[in-house]
């Protein structure tokens, strides 16, 4: 399978697809949507095979990362930079993840905007390859390369397509990211310089890290600060935690959300958020095991406040949309929270978490999508009584609902289960703490699902008609993964668990955690 690159063909396969799309013309929609489908399902029929494969699969060599599929070739030989892609149970299941998400919205994109639809799906499979570079590179330059390209068609998606403050919130969120890459490519060109190995290639600064400094000293007060590899790593901390987003560095989140129409949000939501979870594990982990285990506790504790912030956020709106927002944000800090416990079964849970939440997320904007063009309002104390008018989407609803609070049998719960199995080994405080975002985020979800799926019907309900049936096909196999992964999670944990005690491995320091007493 190696004498194929099907890692490069994930990269090239959907941006092809976007030039195809220029030769068509703007009117004949129907052709505009299949061609953009078909790459899509080309993709993810590649990234399925590839992550079937995976358990399969000897790591390549004896490099300290077990990257089962690999292509590396010379890129620039004079700074050492190469092309290096790697596929590993932790990128496997994002890159699956990426492109079944793309699918869904492939399909779920309306052709009511003629005009603009081949600009909408041409901008959308170049999206898709450069989330994919990012997630396959294995060449630091290389990814911050694909980590910055994904931002020119996510600037043209977020401010051409949506609401009308859609231009200020895509700025603010484009400002934010490139701000922390600034800082991360500074972060990159420290490691290129101090490493032992002048390279760019994450496996040869895993094996030749630069050598370990002492702390510095403030000249002429004598006040110690941090060595230089935790500002470097500080620099890969900032922008993954603003593209996560952890808190403080959330504030972009709630308005691009409400002001994203409900098919971009499916990936947006769904796998973008998704890059700092990943950053922080592929780079963080791996280059900075002592940094990580210096920040820990301030990271495992910026999760928990999201959590919480996210989840009281979620219960005092009344916009259907700010309320999957901050849902999302809650859901975003137990996904930090499993990382930043530094054990197997917190980032094993991080991982199956990242890929439940992607498919759960998507399910719902796309329902409050379904439900804001048929009634014409998001205030959901304007909508009531629609399990009455929109039975088959009751259904699919109340299944995302309950996955969305955590429910046994759904696949959120699994996921959720072992970040706080994680949390609990690693601080008891903050698991407590933890888990009163569950308790609220029952609240809020089954609050938003009787608001609007029960009482007597309103003025904007009145005369609404159920889901059609590709509506209902496209949501269909996003609430049968829900149940799938609920009941039979173990095809996501055989392949994240080995992926997760490799991190853990590489990162793992001698370093005594604070006493909480007993």
């Amino acid at each position: 399978m190696n004498r194929v690159p099907w890692l490069t063909l994930m990269i090239v396969l959907p941006i092809g697809g976007a030039m195809l799309l220029q030769l068509v013309p703007a009117r004949m929609t129907s052709v505009i949507r299949g061609v953009t489908v078909v790459f899509a399902t080309a993709v993810t029929c590649i990234a399925g095979g590839l992550l079937f494969n995976l358990p399969h699969m000897a790591a390549s060599g004896t490099q300290p990362l077990s990257l089962a599929f690999q292509e590396q070739r010379d890129w620039i030989p004079a700074i050492s930079a190469s092309y290096h892609l790697g596929l590993d149970g932790l990128s496997g299941w994002l890159v699956m993840l990426n492109s079944g998400l793309f699918l869904v919205a492939a399909l779920a994109v309306s052709r009511s905007d003629a005009e603009r639809l081949r600009r909408y799906c041409a901008l959308m499979l170049v999206s898709e390859g450069a989330i994919a570079g990012t997630l396959l590179a294995a060449d630091l330059l290389l990814f911050y390369l694909f980590w910055e390209g994904m931002l020119i068609p996510l600037y043209f998606i977020l401010s051409g397509f949506g609401g009308p403050r859609r231009g200020q919130a895509t700025l603010k969120f484009i400002v934010y990211t490139i701000a922390g890459s600034l800082l991360m490519l500074v972060a990159i060109l420290w490691l290129y310089f101090a490493s032992g190995a002048h390279s760019f290639d994450l496996e040869s600064l895993i094996i030749n890290p630069p050598p370990a400094q002492s702390v510095m000293v403030i000249p002429g007060i004598n006040v110690s600060t941090f060595t230089p590899q935790d500002l470097v790593f500080i620099g890969f901390a900032i922008a993954f935690a603003i593209k996560l987003p952890l808190v403080p560095f959330h504030t972009w989140l709630p308005e691009l959300y409400v002001q994203s129409p409900a098919t971009t949000l499916v990936f947006f939501a769904g796998i973008v958020g998704k890059m700092g979870a990943y950053g922080f594990i592929r780079y963080g982990l791996t280059l900075f095991p002592s940094s990580i285990n210096t920040f820990k506790w301030l990271f495992a504790a910026l999760a928990v406040t999201g959590i919480i912030y996210g989840a009281l956020m979620a219960l005092s709106e009344r916009d259907i949309k700010r309320i999957l927002a901050y849902a999302s944000l809650s859901h975003l800090g137990f996904i930090a929270l499993g990382i930043f416990t530094l054990t197997t079964n917190g980032i094993s849970g991080a991982i199956i978490q990242m890929v439940n939440h992607g498919i759960i997320i998507a399910a719902l904007f796309l329902i409050a999508g379904y439900i804001e063009r048929r009634t014409g309002t998001r205030d959901l104390s304007e909508m009531a009584g629609l399990e009455k008018r929109m039975p088959w989407l009751y259904v699919l609803f109340l299944v995302a609902t309950l996955a969305s609070l955590g429910m046994p049998g759904t696949n959120s719960f699994v996921g959720e289960f072992a970040v706080m199995l994680g949390a609990f080994q690693l601080g008891w405080p903050l698991a407590v703490v933890a888990l009163g975002g569950t308790v609220i985020a029952c609240w809020y979800m089954l609050r938003l699902h009787q608001g609007l799926m029960h009482d007597p019907l309103k003025p904007a309900t009145e005369h609404v008609h159920d889901i059609r049936l590709s509506e209902g096909l496209v949501l269909a196999p996003l609430v049968a993964l829900i149940i799938l992964l609920g009941v039979f999670p173990k095809p996501v944990g055989d392949i994240a668990s080995p992926a997760a005690s490799q991190y853990v491995s590489l990162a793992s320091q001698p370093v005594a955690p604070p006493s909480f007493g007993t």
